[in-house]
């Protein structure tokens, strides 16, 4: 046992490195999802804002493009109405053949319309501009979209379509715009809470709410497509602290450690209690049968002087003498079945008549048995020889009809049954008692063990005897089955012929 100590203490020590380690991959995860969820938070907020965005401006697209269906290029004072009236418009041309139509340059123009001639000029002389940045081949042209120009100062935003032989075109406000999208972008209010920037060209444009980025966290980021690719969502938020995890996560894994050290601990001393009380039990017997094995000798010795002594008709005292004699030879074998039990008696091999060692050993028992009114039956093949040890089969088989005499008197009957199996022979003891509850039946071939009923109160035994039993199978390469027989209980020797 002290042998294997070492081993145990590595096997213990990597158990608990093991568990230290998936410890420490568990808050580690924990700590990867919190992270993953908050980045999943931040992406949906940037999906819903920016789909926010795109529809406002397909909204305006729809719009302008349902209002160009019923201008009429060549109408000036249609144009200007409409430039007037619409809030989100803030300026209108019409374009035929790299020629402005409205406003005419031919007419007196003011210094307004003056600077809206001059920032057109780039598209009256290249028209195909507007389409430049849209995927079309030489035989389809776009007929409508947006179009975009950062030369002045403050963005030039166009919707245009193509009407026939003109182009028409319409400037949106981009302060109404961006008012727009500040009024309609949607936050959700998630938590953990994001702050939710909109920025062009590095001008904040929206923000859901005042926040110091400093202490914020950029989450995600993207860039909206044409005609705002110059406009950037950016979500922010403030990552929790997670040293508390790791914290409260340590001390849990240590406390654990600590209960299954404790638990462990507990099961060893309670394990190694055990194998020394059972060590000190098989010690303390084999002395103390060892010491009394002289004596024993001794008076057997000397009651069979005392016998030779005495005269035939002195009948009192040989009945005492007799008496003397056979006690002494039962506690000298009860001795002897202690001494093998602590160590492994030598075998003495040769040919065993079976159907003679049964009527043997029936012999034995029949006076004990009939004492107790219980009758044997014997079931047994003649010229059934094995090669095994005489004696051992002896003591296994005596000591099944000794506990079916003290255990079972009850049943009245005791039946051994011998039959080759195959390469084996089985010979059976069967009582007709209460039996032996299942639970118990993997119990009784401890050693010092007894089943606790009232069958077992007043009668005297040592709890070694099927343990002897089972060793002594054990060495004659043989083995014990115990089965429930309804009422009683069957004790099987098998051995092999061989």
């Amino acid at each position: 046992m002290f042998r294997r100590k070492p081993i145990y203490l590595v096997i213990t020590l990597i158990f608990f490195v093991l568990l230290a380690y998936l410890g420490i991959r568990t808050l580690e995860h924990e700590i990867l999802l919190r992270e993953s969820q908050m980045q999943t938070l931040a992406k949906v907020q940037t999906a819903n804002v920016t789909a926010s965005i795109e529809h406002l401006l397909q909204q305006k697209a729809s719009r302008l493009h349902a209002i160009s269906d019923f201008i009429n290029p060549d109408d000036d004072a249609m144009l200007s109405a409409f430039k007037e009236n619409d809030g989100n418009v803030a300026d209108v041309f019409a374009l035929r053949k790299q020629r402005l139509i409205y406003p005419d340059e031919r007419q007196p123009l003011s210094n307004e319309e003056k600077e809206w001639v001059r920032q057109l000029s780039p598209l009256v002389n290249d028209p195909s501009q507007l389409a430049s940045h849209m995927a079309h081949t030489e035989q389809e042209t776009p007929q409508a979209g947006w179009f975009i120009s950062h030369e002045t100062q403050e963005p030039l935003l166009l919707y245009w379509r193509q009407k026939g032989d003109a182009i028409v075109g319409f400037r949106l406000s981009y302060v109404q715009l961006m008012m727009d999208i500040a009024n309609g972008v949607q936050v959700s209010q998630a938590q953990p809470r994001l702050i939710v920037r909109v920025t062009e060209n590095g001008r904040q444009i929206y923000l859901n709410e005042q926040a110091d980025f400093s202490q914020q966290t950029l989450l995600d980021s993207v860039t909206l497509d044409y005609p705002l690719t110059a406009w950037k969502i950016s979500v922010y938020g403030v990552k929790a602290p997670l040293n508390h995890i790791w914290i409260g996560g340590g001390v849990l894994i240590v406390l654990l450690l600590a209960a299954v050290a404790l638990i462990g601990f507990s099961l060893w001393r309670e394990y190694t209690r055990k194998v020394r009380q059972a060590r000190q039990q098989v010690d303390f017997v084999s002395q103390v049968s060892h010491e009394l094995k002289t004596p024993l000798t001794n008076i057997t010795l000397y009651a069979e002087l005392l016998r030779e002594g005495l005269d035939d008709e002195q009948v009192h005292e040989l009945r005492y003498v007799d008496v003397i004699t056979q006690e002494g030879q039962r506690l000298s074998r009860l001795i002897q079945n202690i001494l093998t039990f602590t160590r492994s008696p030598k075998l003495h091999v040769q040919q065993v008549d079976i159907a003679h060692l049964i009527a043997d050993i029936a012999q034995i028992f029949t006076p004990a048995l009939r004492v107790k009114g219980m009758e044997m039956h014997i079931s047994c093949p003649e010229n059934l020889v094995l090669r095994s040890d005489r004696d051992v089969i002896t003591q296994i088989v005596s000591n099944f009809l000794s506990n079916a005499e003290k255990y079972a008197p009850q049943g009245k009957r005791v039946d051994i049954d011998v039959r080759p199996e195959g390469a084996n022979v089985a010979i059976a003891v069967r009582d007709y008692g209460p039996g032996i509850a299942e639970q118990e039946v993997k119990m009784i071939f401890r050693p010092f063990y007894r089943v606790k009923s009232s069958i077992t109160e007043g009668v005297s035994g040592t709890g070694i005897g099927l343990t002897i039993a089972s060793q002594l199978a054990q060495r004659l390469h043989g083995s014990i089955l115990v089965t429930a027989a309804n009422p009683g209980v069957r004790f099987t020797l098998i051995l092999p012929q061989g």
